[in-house]
């Protein structure tokens, strides 16, 4: 295994050596999506491999019927969070309770 280092510059972006690129497969216009683990390790992969992995554990799962209609509704569940934060109009969670505070406000007269 190589080790590569990356530098993060000031407007905080960073670029993924072509070397790596190609490694991982990854292709222009991918849409890539990092995966926290509790360890602080992270997971890139391409939008569309997360959404086939989602699936093959759900569709593959040994579980029984209810749980394998769990999985499917989760995986549904996953594929559209995936969706809206690869949209560039997603408002977070945050950024939205706040704006619900704001609007709450202003109708209150506060």
């Amino acid at each position: 295994m190589s080790i590569i280092e990356l530098r993060v510059k000031e407007k905080g972006r960073t670029v993924l050596p072509v070397e790596l690129q190609k490694a991982c497969g990854f292709k222009p216009g991918d849409i890539l999506v990092v995966e926290e683990f509790s360890d602080g390790r992270f997971l890139v992969e391409t939008k569309e491999r997360k959404i086939e992995s989602i699936w093959e554990k759900a569709l593959t799962s040994e579980a029984s019927p209810s749980t394998q209609e769990l999985l499917r509704a989760r995986a549904k569940d996953e594929v559209a969070r995936l969706e809206r934060l690869s949209n560039p109009k997603f408002v977070s969670e945050r950024e939205s309770a706040k704006r619900g505070a704001s609007l709450l406000a202003l109708v209150q007269g506060k």
